[in-house]
């Protein structure tokens, strides 16, 4: 089983905390069923001193998790909900697995962290009986298969109410933004914000010519046939054309500057999942 799973927000990753801070543990959750709000390949991060640094589920789950720190061995295998402990069972049903990584290693952590930053997605490999890491998408049956691809990123053009309330979100959930004339990776979504529509085209040009996972302006129906027409013009193919979104967001149309933003950034991580999944 191979499972994709982006990497936690900057300041609440488990990797990361687990780096500044060693002596902890890595709960990393191996597999799923039933209605489990995560997905596996999610982590968290937990001390002996009752620390920790992202969830997996349930308060109830993540305090039980953390009973098991003093166990032996390199790796500690939990299971929740069916076939686990009768007195913690799931609200939403199913079953949870869990691999509690204890010491992990701290080269491995490190070379998931510099994945992150330098926006390189990692395949990994872990022995759930030895605990034993190599960066490797394949290997024997017992083994858990981790993709890490980086998180999404923003390049936001725009000067408005629109553009402000989309930028505070991203901001606010810790995820990573770009300059206006960087260039867009696979994982990044490039969004025009703007009234006046002739001030997009040069961004969506270089947005077009990018590997962008995500390419949406803002506007009406109307005005995404007008902005197809002036690129088209310019010499762009319709294939190109063809990843343009608009009017974007999952609930158009919208006035609102918030509700506008709220959308598009539900469609732009909708797409990610689709993306990474």
């Amino acid at each position: 089983m191979t499972i994709s799973s982006p990497v936690a927000a900057l300041p609440l990753c488990p990797v990361k905390a687990l780096l500044a801070r060693p002596g902890g543990a890595l709960a990393l959750l191996t597999g799923s069923s039933g209605g489990f709000p995560r997905r596996p390949g999610a982590m968290m991060a937990l001390w002996p001193d009752g620390g920790r640094v992202g969830r997996l589920g349930a308060g109830c789950i993540d305090a039980d998790i953390a009973t098991h720190l003093d166990r032996p061995g390199p790796v500690t295998r939990l299971v929740y909900g069916q076939g686990g402990p009768v007195d913690l069972p799931l609200p939403c049903g199913g079953q949870v697995q869990i691999a509690l990584i204890h010491r992990p290693d701290p080269d491995w952590l490190g070379a998931i962290w510099d994945d992150r930053i330098r926006r390189r997605t990692g395949e990994w490999c872990l022995d759930l009986q030895t605990g034993t890491l190599c960066r490797d998408s394949a290997g024997g049956p017992g083994n858990f298969h981790l993709r890490l691809p980086p998180p999404p990123a923003f390049q936001i053009h725009g000067e408005g109410d629109e553009a402000q309330a989309l930028t505070a979100l991203v901001a606010a959930l810790d995820l990573p933004s770009i300059g206006a004339e960087a260039q867009p990776d696979a994982f990044s979504a490039v969004v025009t914000l703007f009234h006046d529509h002739d001030r997009e085209l040069p961004a969506l040009k270089r947005a077009l010519s990018s590997e962008a996972f995500y390419i949406g302006a803002l506007g009406s129906t109307r005005a995404q046939a007008a902005r197809l027409a002036s690129l088209t013009d310019a010499g762009i193919p319709p294939e190109a054309l063809s990843r343009l979104r608009g009017p974007i967001g999952v609930t158009a149309p919208a006035r609102d500057p918030r509700l506008i933003a709220a959308s598009a950034l539900t469609e732009i991580l909708a797409a990610y999942e689709a993306v990474t999944g």
